[in-house]
């Protein structure tokens, strides 16, 4: 893949999203052109700070006990309208209808606290070739005011169907977690049932400001193929969060999960996990176990 010189995008405050996903829409009909150039592009916002409502409203949906509690994934919740915005810009490449978000990973350095002030960018970061199209990661960072990484994400993204011109193999991305080996030989695994009410794809954008259609309700899931609405990813992340982060002795510091099989709302999820000495692995199962909607560790 080639790229473009870097480019960085300050804005004053973070973007308004009703745009974005009206640009968004109108990005289905664009053709993708091969070899794919990713621009080399960041968009960022100084002197942001936590909403204290916002915070609570989001953990009371995601089922985090402490309401004052920023959860290690609710700053991907603010940078929704930025990696929109950066997407949705003149000159990138790719349809952002289609996009599916197939891996996410966290990384916090220290416990986040409502009061302070931070800044926050999102940038666009690797491709990669694998047997399904292309792969694209989505760089998100949280800072101290002019200073440190506090905190950092990477959402891979998957294009289906979409090669180079100067492929000769197909690759493969990173490997998702070989999670039903480990607990085939763990002694112990244990369970916890989840629910996702029908309404939750809908609370959870008014949070997030994530509003693609096929979160929202079942009749605008279906145009998109789906039986049903689906949650949000990140939404089952952060529910996953809510019930592992209790078993853990400190506060945890990474949280890499692979997304699988969509779960439908309503729904039913059983959470297994192992606990181990360095962190837990765990998978978000469908109700019957016949699937799997996510997996990951968290350390």
């Amino acid at each position: 893949m080639s790229t473009t010189s870097a480019r960085v995008f300050d804005l004053p405050a973070l973007p308004p999203v009703l745009p974005a996903f009206a640009r968004a829409a109108w990005s289905a009909t664009r053709s993708v052109r091969t070899p794919v150039t990713m621009p080399d592009w960041t968009v960022r916002v100084a002197g942001l700070s936590f909403d204290r409502s916002q915070v609570a409203a989001y953990n009371a949906l995601c089922g985090f006990a402490n309401a004052e509690q920023v959860a290690m994934t609710y700053p991907q919740v603010l940078a929704t309208p930025l990696y929109l915005n950066l997407m949705t810009r003149p000159g990138f490449p790719l349809p952002l209808m289609g996009l599916v978000h197939v891996r996410n990973s966290i990384e916090c350095r220290r416990e986040l606290a409502i009061g302070e002030h931070f800044d926050i960018s999102v940038g666009l970061g690797a491709t990669r070739e694998v047997r399904a199209g292309l792969e694209l990661d989505l760089g998100i960072a949280l800072s101290e005011v002019g200073g440190d990484v506090l905190w950092q994400a990477t959402m891979t993204v998957l294009k289906r169907g979409v090669r180079s011109d100067d492929s000769t193999l197909a690759l493969s991305g990173p490997k998702p977690t070989q999670l039903d080996g480990a607990m085939a030989e763990a002694t112990v695994a244990q369970y916890l049932r989840i629910q996702a009410p029908e309404d939750t794809g809908r609370r959870y954008a008014r949070i997030s400001q994530d509003y693609n259609p096929i979160h929202l309700h079942a009749a605008t899931a279906k145009l998109f193929g789906f039986k049903r609405a689906i949650a949000h990813g990140l939404w089952s992340k952060a529910r996953v969060l809510a019930e592992l982060q209790p078993k853990l002795a400190c506060a945890p510091r990474r949280f890499d999960v692979s997304f699988r099989q969509p779960l439908l709302l309503p729904g039913r999820a059983t959470l297994r996990y192992v606990q181990e000495r360095n962190g837990i692995e765990f998978a978000l199962l469908e109700a019957s176990g016949a699937k799997v909607h996510l997996s990951g560790t968290l350390r």
